[in-house]
């Protein structure tokens, strides 16, 4: 009988014990690459990052374009997670990708924790990058008139894919208004879009937007307003 009492009483113990127990901390950290960092095209650079707990064994990587539409890239889908609180990745920078910023680098450990690098930037090598560019109005801005013809007219280099969308952002209000779905990219370097303007709000925080259909990475906006005026 007394046996039988201090067994559950060690029991008993033992579950609130572990019960009151804090859970183990857990963390992960992208390190490399910063906000400094500059990967060239064609060559092999490194993702590293620190962790803290038990996460599991692999990660998944992902190569992040933050522009008028998100570009992904998935570089590793169970990459070793680490040992010694730490893990690192090496990849091959495809040529293919456009150089510039707005880059970030994700990781994230079986059980659903995960960091973002902040934004870094790729450069070009001794080779010519494939480019997707929208020419500036000569005059360094544009005016639009509801059911006139706009015409919308871009650059590009290399093989950035066989056709492009293209749309009107709204930036105060985050609306995309679509312009056209799928138009040829172009020849010799140039390509042209005619569209009719629908009736849209007027006023002067309109951007263009360009991407290719086949790989968002290559996409383009704007710098300068459009702006659009009623009817007359």
């Amino acid at each position: 009988m007394k046996r039988a009492i201090l067994l559950g009483l060690t029991v008993a113990l033992l579950a609130t014990s572990l019960a009151g127990a804090a859970p183990k901390e857990m963390s992960l950290r992208v390190t490399e690459p910063g906000e400094t960092t500059e990967w060239t095209l064609g060559t092999v650079n490194t993702v590293k990052w620190s962790l803290r707990g038990e996460m599991g064994r692999t990660a998944t990587i992902r190569l992040q374009r933050q522009g008028w539409v998100l570009a992904r890239l998935t570089l590793a889908e169970a990459a070793p997670l680490g040992t010694d609180r730490s893990g690192s990745y090496k990849w091959n920078t495809p040529l293919e990708l456009p150089p510039g910023g707005h880059y970030t680098v994700s990781v994230t450990a079986e059980n659903g924790i995960s960091d973002m690098s902040g934004e870094f930037k790729l450069v070009a090598g001794k080779t010519s990058a494939t480019q997707l560019s929208l020419l500036a109005p000569p005059k360094g801005e544009e005016r639009w008139t509801v059911g006139s013809r706009a015409v919308i007219r871009w650059t590009f280099t290399g093989s950035p894919g066989q056709t492009v969308k293209l749309a009107l952002i709204q930036k105060q209000t985050g609306d995309v208004i679509p312009i056209a779905a799928s138009v040829p990219i172009g020849v010799d370097g140039k390509g042209t879009c005619e569209w009719t303007v629908p009736p849209l709000k007027p006023g002067n925080a309109y951007f263009v937007g360009i991407a290719s259909n086949s790989n968002t990475f290559y996409q383009d906006m704007g710098v300068t307003p459009v702006t659009i005026s009623a009817a007359k």
